[in-house]
């Protein structure tokens, strides 16, 4: 079976991967060799519950009028096609630019919403992923010299892709537009393979979990780049320790430099669960699962070495690792959680996965009915939402009441702890825009936007 990879990128209405939406998806397939085989650049309206943050659409140059175009896919039909994408190209390996913190959780969130039977398509099917800015953390900590590194106005480096793809020699003018940041994803890519093709091969292999998670339990000396807010990044050198009991893709990865191997042998239930939540992480979490930059170390000290030989045959301190990642990641009570929050509360069983096929090839006169089979209560939720949002014609006056009072709770809300764009939100970006005196005219077709598409739920944008 040939190897392919798919580079992709979402443009959104804004930061919050639960409640926000892409208006825009790009992504380009190539093979093994990093040929060109394909690629997609497609757009969607905005859905009705939706108030883009400004400041997003300022820097996606997005037009506000464009998110309402009638030629334009819904979010429902984005959803189906961006699906049948991923399952027409699996198995391969998918890759962003902050794609796993970001761009992959956009997908699922599109998915869950939207009722599309593979919410987790990019790891079914011997799908993989990578992060590029996760290798280009390690790349910087390792092999500087294989790229340039640009200087903000701060005087630090940027590890932003709009900065570090013109600093190496792409034309990157159209930053911000998915098609374009898949374009200088590739490029970043392919000058890494290039100027350090064996450290390329190691951050590679970081995309198949099975590889990763049987180097770490051969307890090997591993090294590990990570950055933490905006400090530079860190390599940090350790090895494996235990695993959650409850998810096998989360390991504890136990740091040489802040512990001391008689501490360890010696420790007992507090100290682990102090080393696992305190900070700085004696030990640290982490998931194989998400193509962290793990790599085997190829000179490790003998110190190193006797390390991990012991930790190996401490079979009691790695089940206490073990015991306290699965207690420090229990699941919180699920006690007013919006729908969207619910997304990770189980996986359907195999009759409603049944169902959510049907419901993708049906009308949605037979939607309608295939909700109320659903056994899963966020099915049933979300597929009424659908029906209230795409085929309003089915809804009673009632339910089109809900439905309005539904967008107007959410919009007007004045909770400062929101997670989504709100019309307080929106007045306050536009009057932070105009202080930065970015371009007026803009800003003017952006505030009508807002008043109109406000004023169809009888709200005033008052500015």
């Amino acid at each position: 079976m040939k190897e392919h990879f798919v580079f992709y990128d979402f443009e959104t209405t804004g930061k919050s991967t639960k409640f926000d939406q892409p208006l825009q998806f790009g992504a380009i397939v190539t093979d093994g060799k990093f040929n060109e085989v394909e690629r997609l650049d497609i757009r969607c309206q905005l859905a009705p519950h939706i108030l883009p943050a400004p400041f997003a659409l300022h820097v996606t140059r997005v037009k506000p009028e464009q998110t309402l175009n009638k030629n334009l896919p819904t979010y429902f039909e984005f959803a189906q096609k961006i699906q049948k994408f991923v399952s027409d190209w699996s198995p391969a390996c998918w890759i962003g630019y902050n794609s796993i913190r970001f761009d992959e959780n956009i997908m699922r969130q599109m998915f869950y919403q939207n009722l599309q039977p593979d919410i987790y398509s990019t790891q079914l099917s011997g799908n993989t992923r990578l992060d590029l800015m996760k290798m280009i953390f390690a790349v910087y900590t390792e092999v500087p010299g294989v790229l340039d590194w640009p200087i903000d106005e701060k005087g630090k480096i940027s590890f932003k892709l709009d900065r570090l793809a013109p600093e190496n020699g792409i034309n990157h003018e159209q930053a911000h537009d998915a098609l374009a940041d898949v374009e200088a994803t590739i490029f970043l890519f392919k000058k890494i393979k290039q100027g350090a093709p064996e450290f390329f091969e190691k951050l590679v292999k970081a995309r198949d979990k099975n590889y990763i998670s049987e180097e770490l339990k051969s307890f090997k000396p591993m090294a590990l780049t990570l950055r933490f807010g905006n400090n530079p990044p860190k390599t940090y050198y350790g090895c494996f320790c235990g695993e959650n009991l409850k998810n096998k893709n989360q390991v504890g990865f136990l740091d040489f430099s802040l512990n001391h191997i008689n501490d360890v042998l010696h420790a007992d239930k507090t100290m682990v669960e102090d080393a696992v939540s305190s900070s700085p992480k004696k030990i640290r979490s982490i998931a194989v699962n998400q193509a962290e930059t793990l790599r085997a170390l190829e000179s490790p000290t003998a110190e190193m070495e006797r390390f991990c030989e012991l930790i190996s045959e401490a079979h009691d301190f790695r089940s206490l690792v073990s015991t306290a990642l699965s207690e420090r990641f229990e699941s919180d009570t699920l006690e007013q959680l919006e729908i969207e929050e619910k997304i990770y509360n189980g996986f359907y069983d195999y009759s409603d996965r049944d169902l959510l096929e049907k419901f993708q090839i049906s009308s949605w006169e037979d939607r309608l009915k295939i909700i109320d089979q659903f056994r899963d209560d966020r099915l049933r939720q979300l597929g009424k939402r659908l029906i209230a949002f795409f085929a309003p014609y089915l809804l009673t006056e009632q339910q089109k009441s809900d439905l309005s009072s539904f967008i107007k709770k959410r919009w007007m809300t004045l909770d400062n702890n929101a997670n989504w764009t709100t019309v307080q939100t929106v007045k306050n970006d536009l009057a932070k825009m105009k202080d930065e005196n970015l371009d007026a005219q803009y800003i003017n077709d952006l505030q009508n936007f807002y008043t109109s598409y406000i004023s169809q739920y009888d709200l005033n944008l008052g500015v």
